[in-house]
């Protein structure tokens, strides 16, 4: 009896409030309960949608259909998710035999997130953003079609799927309006989608760079949410890169963003819970149990069960590790009490049985378990260093700087634009001109200051840090024009590393990267900051050295061949030794252009090549 007068007062208060106009427009309802929800608390929201029973309302189906979406986004954002999923299906019930509307597709698009915050399980959660991708691809609504390709990229997240992702993600990104009026949050949920793919396939620092622009773009529009997921990522990128500054910087500032959005009940469980993995990680196990036993004491406040039940292995594993193997055991049960734990988490599910055959004293079983681990570890790593997966995750990174290449340059267009509109309403004004000087100055800086960020994004590679193809050809055009004009010497070197496939198929691609990062980094010791260095090919780079005579040349190549061939490059647990190849022609009155110099160069390295390796060879021969 009680609970039916609150029901009714509720309904009562909200009718006084938004007094319906006539019964026949029950738009005004759907309309009201829109604004109530914009401008009261989510619990507020909640207590009222509870009390309306949409489905005796006066309400249209279409109507009733946007109001159960709009109840269920409410639900969602309470994490209470089970109702959430109940308004989507009866929205997508009603809509469905409709022909395909936008309303169809955020359905599909809402129910998969809070299916994933429920289960964190991409083949239950994907199901839905697959419908919605077929859908949007059939329906006139691009921005619906970019959400859908870039939710739908997170499905793809196994190394031997990742280029199908980041096929979509190139899609949306060719889709998405590159103009000043972008989409925060689309333009941050590529940068999310991004890192995730690059984390699948172990580029765990473009991971990092990835999450952490989504996380400055949600800034712009103080979305906490999504700030906190952010940063929830970048404390796992830099927890697998042992980047324990990073991991703690992220942690302080999701414990600043609980602090800060109170109304996100779950932030203090996430941060406690991360606090005490980065604590596991670097053996202070004391402090990563106080953490963890914070973390499972606040479980009632989140939804998202995957995270509970791994909460509960962490804390297994940091018992084990301080030397308490029962309350270890304990905690990996009671992981296993959780029969919806993601299947493919195998290496979790074998570390928990380890524990739990330890505290039976079964030793065989546990050292088997974790022996199953290591042979799990392997085999991931294998399907990381795929070609067909990183060399996609290349191309995206080529493509996603090119992205925010055209942004920076259309952002620069309407500043320009702004300025100019300024300058001419202060000649209008008739201002002081000392006003009008300090304006222009302050304006010019900061075009300075994005046109200098644009030059460096769209001119460096991204591995090496040096010049990138396009640069490089472009700058060293510019070189040669002037010699021949100035009719000044220059020389071009054209080199590649000897035997280079020999390195990756032998010890992976990463230890590849790290050959090129080195190579790079002694090449640069060896010329002039006044030189032009870039990478132009895979294991191929081109200097360009003005004002150099043939002679001086011959030692600069020399020098560089020696400290390339006499130091090996020693990484963590393996020294790597290997040599280049260097073909050097110089400018001659025949030579027209830099292509003729790098035809010469090329012809030059090829006979370096064919008399041995590890040789600077001259080009004395006219092609």
């Amino acid at each position: 009896m009680f609970a039916t007068i609150i029901k009714t007062t509720i309904i009562c208060v909200f009718l006084i409030c938004f007094p319906p106009v006539a019964q026949a427009s029950s738009n005004n309802t759907l309309a009201k309960f829109k604004d109530y929800s914009a401008n009261h608390t989510t619990a507020e929201t909640l207590a009222l949608f509870t009390a309306f029973e949409i489905s005796s309302s006066n309400l249209s189906a279409i109507e009733r259909a946007e109001l159960y979406f709009l109840f269920g986004q409410v639900y969602e954002k309470a994490r209470k998710l089970d109702l959430a999923i109940q308004s989507y299906d009866k929205s997508i019930a009603i809509v469905k035999a409709l022909p395909v509307s936008d309303l169809l597709i955020n359905n599909y698009l809402e129910r998969s997130y809070a299916v994933y915050l429920k289960t964190n399980n991409p083949s239950l959660y994907c199901i839905d953003r697959k419908k919605a991708l077929l859908y949007a691809r059939r329906h006139a609504n691009t921005e619906l079609l970019t959400k859908a390709l870039t939710q739908n990229a997170f499905c793809y997240d196994n190394p031997s799927t990742v280029y199908l992702g980041i096929e979509l993600l190139d899609e949306a990104m060719e889709l998405t309006d590159k103009s000043d009026k972008i989409n925060v949050n689309r333009k941050a949920m590529i940068y999310n989608a991004t890192g995730n793919l690059y984390r699948s396939v172990g580029l765990h620092e473009l991971g990092y760079s990835n999450f952490e622009k989504a996380y400055q773009t949600w800034m712009e529009v103080n979305d906490k949410q999504d700030m906190f997921n952010m940063q929830y990522n970048m404390f796992s990128e830099a927890l697998v890169l042992g980047d324990w500054d990073k991991a703690n910087s992220s942690i302080t500032a999701q414990l600043l963003l609980a602090k800060t959005a109170p109304e996100f009940k779950d932030f203090y469980f996430f941060s406690y819970l991360n606090a005490g993995r980065v604590a596991l990680q670097t053996q202070a196990y004391d402090k990563a149990i106080v953490n963890f036993e914070k973390a499972i004491s606040l479980k009632h406040t989140t939804s998202e069960q995957y995270f509970v039940t791994s909460g509960y292995l962490y804390l297994a594993l940091a018992y084990m590790r301080s030397g308490q193997p029962e309350k270890a055991a304990i905690m990996a049960q009671q992981f296993k009490l959780d029969t919806d734990f993601r299947k493919d988490k195998k290496t979790m599910i074998l570390k928990a049985d380890a524990i739990v055959a330890f505290g039976k004293k079964d030793h065989v079983a546990a050292v088997n378990a974790l022996f199953k681990v290591i042979d799990e570890v392997e085999q991931e790593n294998q399907k990381i260093i795929k070609n067909k997966a990183i060399n996609s995750a290349m191309a995206h990174s080529a493509k996603l700087t090119e992205f925010e290449n055209e942004l920076l340059e259309n952002k620069l267009a309407i500043n320009e634009l702004m300025l100019t509109s300024a300058q001419d309403k202060e000649r209008i004004a008739n201002l002081k001109l000392t006003l009008y000087v300090t304006l222009l100055l302050t304006a010019i800086g900061f075009l300075l200051h994005y046109l200098k960020t644009f030059k460096q994004q769209a001119q460096t590679d991204f591995l090496t840090g040096i010049a990138n193809r396009r640069h490089t050809l472009s700058k060293g055009t510019k070189l040669i024009e002037e010699a021949i004009k100035c009719k000044q010497p220059v020389s071009v070197i054209l080199f590649d590393i000897d035997d280079f496939k020999a390195i990756n198929d032998t010890y992976g691609h990463p230890v590849g990267d790290a050959t090129l990062k080195a190579l790079t980094k002694r090449a640069t010791n060896c010329i002039s900051r006044n030189d032009l260095f870039g990478r132009i090919g895979g294991e191929e780079f081109l200097i360009i050295l003005p004002n150099t005579s043939e002679k001086e040349a011959l030692v600069i190549s020399e020098r560089l061949r020696e400290s390339i061939a006499s130091t090996p490059i020693q990484l963590t647990n393996t020294k790597i030794n290997f040599t280049i190849s260097l073909g050097l022609t110089v400018l001659k009155n025949e030579s027209k252009s830099l292509g003729e110099l790098i035809k010469k160069a090329d012809f030059a390295l090829y006979q370096a090549k064919d008399s041995g390796k590890n040789k600077v060879n001259l080009f004395l021969q006219t092609i």
